[in-house]
């Protein structure tokens, strides 16, 4: 009898080990993303930066262009807006709060009437904090061909 009260109070202890694993892991699953600044022992939090260049060059209508964007933040990222022609283009959203992040905007010209147009870079942190870049790009009239 002993050895049975002795087994089933050892099935027991890993029936709930095993229960409360399963919600520990669930638990972890859904925890918000580590705070890496603004507690004692961490620096302060600075504000989200993005770098977008534009581009000096006239370009030709027609032309593929690519924007390389960098985006980072102390806090850690959440999301990366960008804006042409007053429509929303590219949205990336992040899980995790990276630091740091790279993407690359495309833009293909074709039909883009000579005249100045900008790319509107958005970059939000996980604390709200965001930051907005502009990137300039010139489309040229078109030269002449010559026939004679």
């Amino acid at each position: 009898m002993r050895k049975f009260i002795l087994a089933l109070a050892g099935a027991v202890a890993l029936v709930a080990l095993t229960a409360n694993l399963a919600v520990g892991a669930s638990r972890r699953a859904k925890d918000p993303a580590p705070t890496r600044c603004g507690t004692l022992y961490t620096p302060p939090c600075k504000g989200p930066a993005a770098v977008v260049r534009s581009k000096i060059a006239c370009q030709n209508s027609g032309t593929v262009l690519r924007f390389p964007v960098s985006a980072s933040g102390s806090a850690g990222l959440r999301e990366v807006t960008v804006h042409f022609g007053g429509k929303t283009i590219k949205v990336v959203h992040y899980t995790g709060a990276p630091l740091k992040k790279t993407l690359t905007v495309v833009i293909n010209s074709k039909g883009f009437k000579p005249g100045l147009y900008s790319l509107t870079i958005k970059v939000t942190d996980v604390l709200g904090k965001t930051v907005t870049k502009v990137a300039h790009f010139t489309i040229c009239t078109p030269k002449p061909v010559f026939t004679g």
